[in-house]
């Protein structure tokens, strides 16, 4: 009887404890449902609410702690209906190839994309995470990253119907006014509505202090902002690699062939330029019409455009065909041709020279994905008009413009810019032709300069105070009477120790590499102006920067500098000399690889993905 009795007692407390077990557990499940946990945990239930690290979207992640898990961002997708591009993170997405329809089925809902370049190679060490010292022979760990099956450029789409180049034929636009320049004066000058990135002092001068300060804010701003491209490619991520390995660059000031106070931080150059050398990979665009584009010029002021057009074009070191291996876009247009080609002379308007470029841009970007993909970011090109700034701001707004006239209110960014030199070739078959010049202690001139007097504001105050042999010492001149190979001019610059190199224009000037070229040290006189290659070169090292405003003081500042100082400017001066050179067949740091490093430190440093 007692045993009869016990077990049902027992059935019903241990039914109860189940009740409770089930209970509990019913409720912990719900718990999980709606609280957001650790991915690792939460993953373990079903559910449509699936937290995400604010960080899961970029390669860089949270330069705290290390991701072990990093996957490229933003990579395009394809869609279950139609099997196009589609860009989940915007909504704007230009490109959007088909799949090939040949012996192909439909694409599944989960179905993984593949290409020839499928495999893509992750950096194993990235910006931000803790950095060891760069190995010589360090090695790359590969990760997988998904890219879609129509690659863009593997296989060209066909050209659409719509995609016609722009014609060459000069067209007056009726709807253009005066108010293109803001005077009916003979010489046209433009200045772009929109003055970008103008942060300028009260005295509204930025210094090449506050320059430097300025590239600094930009490049970190720009990190923090940057859109990303529509989708991630093998060169981005060798890019990522590159910034990471120059921002880690070991001390290295030992470098006979660079002379390190001429530089911002020696390393970071030497090692930039390695990778360079190393990595890079050029496209450029083979379609455009003479004489706008593919016509170098190599004589005159504006010839550094040429001369990089020459150069790059022939290269085989850089470019590459497969626009699918290239870090950078060139786009091959001279801002000189398409003014002489476009410009209706009296028109005060140069509307249809910004419409030519903008059917450019719209012409590639509906034949090639490459523009869309990162609205022009990895694209650069290299102009030397005086108009090229205004002619590009708003079509060209994320490109890399390398510009002669790089003025801080005219719309140059720092970070993203870079400064062209300015060079006047007076023989394009012997460019380096008398160059160099006297020695220190044989230029019994204090300071020299000629120019036309007209040009600008500058010219004549300088001429006010300085000009008609006002002062023995300083040789300040209009134009200087014709002489057969300018040997006047070239023989003043020879023999003065400073060589004035005053805006005419626009802030930019030829005197100043032309200064360097004749082992003169320059003295520039325009506010605003960002010198060449300003991102490696330490400008204050070997030249002498004087503000519009003290011209009055000009022997003053000049006899200021000791005679040690001066030996010291042209010493530095005769050393960075191999910067400011064309060589028919380009050498190692010469011009045109400066100016190809320029673009490409400002592309590494941009990179966001």
């Amino acid at each position: 009887m007692k045993m009869s009795y016990v077990f049902p007692w027992l059935w019903k407390v241990e039914s109860r404890r189940l009740l409770w077990l089930l209970g509990l557990t019913f409720a912990l499940i719900v718990t999980f449902q709606y609280v957001e946990l650790p991915y690792s945990i939460s993953s373990l239930f079903p559910s449509t609410k699936m937290p995400v690290s604010r960080n899961s979207t970029s390669l860089i992640g949270d330069r705290k702690h290390h991701n072990d898990n990093l996957t490229p961002a933003m990579v395009p997708s394809f869609s279950q209906n139609n099997a196009t591009l589609v860009d989940d993170s915007d909504k704007e997405a230009a490109f959007q190839p088909s799949l090939p329809t040949s012996n192909s089925s439909p694409v599944k809902e989960n179905a993984t994309a593949t290409a020839p370049v499928a495999s893509v190679e992750a950096p194993a060490a990235l910006p931000g995470l803790k950095p060891s010292p760069v190995k010589d022979n360090a090695t790359v760990n590969v990760a997988s990253a998904k890219v879609p099956a129509a690659l863009p450029g593997l296989n060209q789409s066909p050209l659409k119907q719509n995609a016609t180049l722009p014609t060459t034929s000069k067209v007056h636009d009726k709807n253009s006014t005066k108010e293109d320049v803001g005077d009916a004066s003979p010489v046209v000058r433009f200045v772009p509505d929109i003055k970008e990135n103008a942060k300028t002092t009260d005295s509204g001068v930025m210094s090449i202090y506050e320059m430097s300060k300025q590239l600094r804010r930009n490049r970190i701003s720009h990190n923090r902002l940057a859109k990303k491209p529509k989708w991630v490619t093998k060169p981005d991520l060798e890019l990522l690699q590159a910034k990471h390995e120059i921002e880690n660059a070991p001390i290295d000031d030992k470098d006979p062939l660079l002379y390190a106070p001429l530089y911002h931080n020696v390393s970071i150059f030497k090692r930039s330029y390695e990778m360079m050398e190393k990595m890079l990979k050029v496209y450029v665009y083979k379609e455009g019409d003479k004489p706008i584009m593919h016509t170098p010029r190599l004589g005159g002021i504006y010839s550094s455009e040429g001369w990089f057009m020459k150069l790059i074009e022939s290269n085989n070191k850089y470019v590459t065909k497969d626009a699918t291996k290239a870090h950078l876009f060139y786009l091959p247009f001279s801002s000189q041709m398409l003014e002489e080609t476009l410009y209706v002379k009296n028109s005060h308007s140069h509307r249809n020279l910004i419409k030519y470029l903008k059917d450019y841009i719209d012409f590639i970007s509906i034949k090639y994905p490459f523009w869309n993909r990162t609205s022009g970011a990895d694209h650069f090109l290299a102009a030397c008009h005086d108009w090229a700034p205004s002619e590009t701001w708003k079509h060209f707004s994320k490109t890399i413009r390398a510009l002669c006239n790089s003025d801080v209110k005219e719309g140059f960014v720092f970070g993203k810019d870079t400064s062209l030199p300015e060079t006047y070739v007076r023989d394009p078959k012997k460019p380096l032709s008398n160059i160099g010049g006297k020695s220190a202690s044989k230029r019994p001139t204090l300071a020299f300069f000629a120019g036309q007097p007209d040009h600008g504001y500058v010219r004549p105050i300088l001429l006010s105070y300085w000009g008609n042999n006002k002062d023995p010492d300083l040789k300040i001149f209009g134009k200087l009477p014709r002489s057969k190979g300018n040997k006047n001019y070239l023989q003043f610059m020879k023999r003065s120790k400073y060589c004035i190199c005053a805006k005419g224009y626009e802030v930019n000037s030829p005197r100043v590499v032309e200064a360097i070229f004749y082992d003169c040290v320059p003295v520039i006189i325009s506010d605003n102006f960002v010198p060449p290659f300003f991102e490696a070169l330490n400008w204050e090292s070997f030249a002498v920067f004087v503000l519009e405003k003290d011209i009055p003081n000009l022997k003053k500042i000049l006899m200021s500098i000791s005679e040690r100082r001066y030996k010291q400017l042209q010493m530095r001066v005769k050393r960075v000399q191999k910067h400011f050179l064309w060589h028919v067949k380009p050498e190692k740091y010469d011009m045109f690889h400066m100016i190809l490093h320029s673009v490409w430190f400002n592309r590494v440093f941009q990179i966001s993905v």
